[in-house]
């Protein structure tokens, strides 16, 4: 009885020193989970931005490091018929830092996005917000600043895209997403 408790022990002690060790390693996202990391670099550049919506923050950074940031938990992908990838995600641990890069169906980034701190109400979060005061209020007493920050490289793929960040942000804000492939979705499509 002692030798098979002693065995348990040795057996539990293993498992938590190998979750231990899988916890400490750095989150490594599959690629085909996420946006290329290396075509939103090159599509960025140089470019910079403030880090934070919230303007008291003065750190800046590329564009590009914001962006994959937000792709860092979680990266979702949209393709839409006309072969568009719209992707999302979220930092890790920081689920109001997120990220949006959309795609054409050649696969070049067209249009990407910076979300901070944007709330969503569907009735389990949140209180729905009545009006601009009340929101205001919340975002005050939560320290939370929203904002959103779009990068993009030609004034016909802002006119092109942002229908589609549009949609996202709608989506974002009431709190869902919609299964594109189901038919009775395909008007919110």
């Amino acid at each position: 009885m002692i030798r098979i408790r002693q065995a348990l022990y040795v057996m539990v002690l293993a498992v938590l020193v190998q979750l231990s060790a899988a916890a400490a390693q750095p989150l490594k996202r599959v690629p085909s989970d996420g946006p290329d990391d290396k075509s939103i670099k090159v599509f960025a550049g140089k470019a910079v931005t403030p880090y934070y919506a919230d303007p008291r923050i003065k750190q800046r950074a590329l564009v590009s490091d914001r962006i994959l940031d937000g792709f860092e938990a979680a990266p979702k992908r949209l393709t839409l018929s006309n072969g568009t990838a719209i992707y999302w995600g979220f930092r890790h641990r920081e689920a109001t830092t997120e990220s949006v890069a959309i795609f054409d169906g050649q696969g070049r980034p067209r249009l990407l996005a910076a979300v901070d701190s944007i709330p969503w109400c569907d009735g389990w979060h949140c209180e729905p917000f009545t009006s601009v005061e009340a929101f205001e209020a919340d975002a005050s007493r939560t320290f939370l600043h929203p904002g959103v920050t779009l990068f993009v490289r030609d004034k016909r793929d802002l006119e092109t895209y942002l229908p589609y960040f549009k949609r996202w942000l709608h989506a974002k804000l009431l709190g869902f997403n919609v299964d594109c492939k189901d038919p009775k979705m395909a008007d919110a499509c």
